[in-house]
Parts: structure tokens; sequence; C-alpha cells
């Protein structure tokens, strides 16, 4: 822990010196040895959390600290823009209606609007899902390169939930070519038992997938299939309020 903290602080410090500062400054100021500053310095560097002007041997803050906070602003500004129409879209089919981000190799929650079967499906705020059985996955790895697709099943290898989730390659390459011609995808049973998901892209300007809006249900739900147009629409209307 004091290896975290001393590296806040070390950030913290070289936020408030946008000039930069040599090492024996910063050391001085967290009351640091030289060498432990060094090294952290250097850790950071390597991360390009920090920069270092060879002619001045200053250090500062790179950009990359910049990407982390407007990553986070925008994922704020994703919330906001659609939690108002996940709320309509929930009133109209009577459904749980989910908004998934993509972190590293898994799915994550970062809104919900739950209705009463909510308690039968995974859809807390946090909760982290599986990338290939899931339906918010699927949209992500159907506008991803095939070739980046084929690494992370390959090094992932998730294991199986239900017996009817898919674990070969081929399959599920049949099952992104269907999500981007039907501009949705689809788990039935892959995921939990009893249990169907619907996921379709959320897009920024450049028409990279930034979420995936969803909507949970039950197998034997009769009328899932028509609320698919309600989806695609709602997260058009999200599309073009962060675009």
């Amino acid at each position: 822990m004091k290896l975290i903290d001393r590296t806040i602080d070390l950030i913290k410090t070289l936020s408030s010196h946008p000039g930069g500062m040599t090492v024996n400054e910063a050391a001085n100021e967290l009351n640091l040895p030289p060498s432990t500053t060094h090294r952290l310095l250097n850790s950071l560097r390597a991360n390009k959390i920090v920069m270092k002007n060879e002619q001045t041997r200053l250090y500062r803050l790179g950009y990359t600290i910049l990407t982390v906070a407007s990553n986070l602003y925008k994922n704020d500004l994703l919330v906001d823009a659609a939690l108002p129409l996940m709320r309509c879209l929930s009133d109209k089919i009577e459904r749980t209606v989910i908004l998934c981000a993509m972190e590293a190799t898994q799915i994550i929650n970062i809104a919900s609007v739950e209705r009463e079967d909510a308690s039968y499906y995974m859809v807390k705020i946090g909760q982290i899902l599986p990338l290939f059985s899931t339906s918010a996955g699927r949209v992500y790895c159907a506008y991803m390169p095939e070739e980046n697709v084929h690494v992370l099943f390959d090094t992932i290898r998730e294991q199986p939930s239900t017996p009817h989730t898919i674990t070969s390659f081929e399959a599920l390459r049949v099952e992104l070519a269907k999500v981007r011609e039907l501009g949705y995808a689809c788990i039935d049973e892959e995921l939990q038992m009893g249990r169907k998901g619907y996921a379709c892209p959320v897009f920024d300007f450049n028409r990279n997938v930034v979420a995936a809006l969803a909507f949970t249900t039950t197998k034997d739900d009769a009328n899932a299939d028509l609320y698919i147009p309600e989806l695609i629409a709602c997260a058009d209307q999200i599309s073009n309020q962060i675009g």
C-alpha cells in the first residue's frame, strides 16, 4: 500500500508543477529518498503517465493522464445521455434495460433500469460479465477486426456457463456475422438457463462501439423479438446524443 500511496502522491505533486520537476525537487517535496522517487518516476514514465525532458531533466505529467480523464468524462456523458432514454425504453417494453461497456477483456454493466424480474439476472451496476457468452459482448466482438477476436478467444478461454454456450471459434464467427447483418445480438441460454438477452451497439461519431444497450427476458417470452426495433431505435438515439 505504501507504494501505491507514494505513486499517487507523486502524481498529485507533478500535477501542481506543470513546468516539471527534477528528481531531487520531487523527492524533497514528498520527503522521499531520491532513489525511490527516481524508481517511481521511471515506472510512471514506462506507462506513459509521466514524460521526461532529456535536455532539462524535468519530469511532468504526460498526456495519457488526459486520456484517462477524458474516458471517465465520456462515460459520465454516456450514462447521463442514456438513462432517460433507457427509462423510456424500459417502460415501453416492460423489460430490464442495461447499458454495458467493455473494459479490457470483460463486459461491465455501467447503468441499468430494472424491472421486477431483475433479481433473476445479473444486472447490477459494476457487474462483470464474460465477453463471448453475453449479447453485449457479442456486439463488441462483431465490430472488432476478426483477428483481434480470434486472439481474445484463444487467450481468454472462457468456460461454458451452460450446455448452450458456444465453445468453438467457427460457431462464434457465424454468430458475429449475424450481428453485423441484423444490427443486434441475441443470446439464448448461453449465460444463464431460462434467460435470453438482446443487445445492439451504441456508436460514437467515428462509428466506434462505445457501449452496448441490452434487455433481458425469459426464454419463453413470446414477445421478445417484437421489442428489437425499439431497442435499436433507443441505441440510435443514444448514439446521436453522444455523437
